[in-house]
């Protein structure tokens, strides 16, 4: 992979992140602050449809970034990292079906008066899950 490939693989890596992150406190915000008529099923559901894209690039460039850098080693201390990061990940895309398929359901069912707690709760565990996957990933980087 030449230099700007590695490089625009990267980018789409760490702006994928920063979405995901961004977007999931955005409405975990909003569902904690929400007034009065507000449709947190239509707000969440539209997070559903750009946290799933973004995770498709996410694992595309998180491919290329390995095959870039070479598959280490689970001995290695930066191999130990990418496995754990690797497993929190699983954790957090299971996680993520089970929020989506909570969430798709009240859509479908056209439920506007949902109780936001599981909400609020769904999207603040991602967000914290993510911060996680941020932190490991430092460690990745600068070791």
């Amino acid at each position: 992979m030449s230099s700007l490939s590695a490089l625009l693989v990267r980018f789409v890596h760490v702006g994928g992140m920063a979405l995901l992150l961004g977007g999931a406190l955005f409405v975990w915000n909003a569902l904690r602050t929400a007034g009065f008529g507000y449709d947190s099923v239509q707000l969440a559901s539209q997070y559903e449809w750009v946290f799933w894209g973004t995770m498709g690039a996410m694992l595309v460039t998180g491919v290329g970034n390995l095959g870039e850098l070479g598959a280490p080693g689970p001995a290695t201390r930066w191999g130990t990292v990418l496995t754990i990061k690797l497993g929190v990940v699983t954790v957090l895309v299971v996680g993520s079906f089970v929020r989506t398929v909570v969430v798709l359901t009240a859509r479908r069912s056209g439920v506007r008066g949902v109780d936001e707690t599981w909400f609020r709760r769904f999207y603040g565990a991602t967000s914290g899950i993510l911060v996680l996957v941020v932190a490991l990933a430092e460690v990745l980087a600068h070791g």
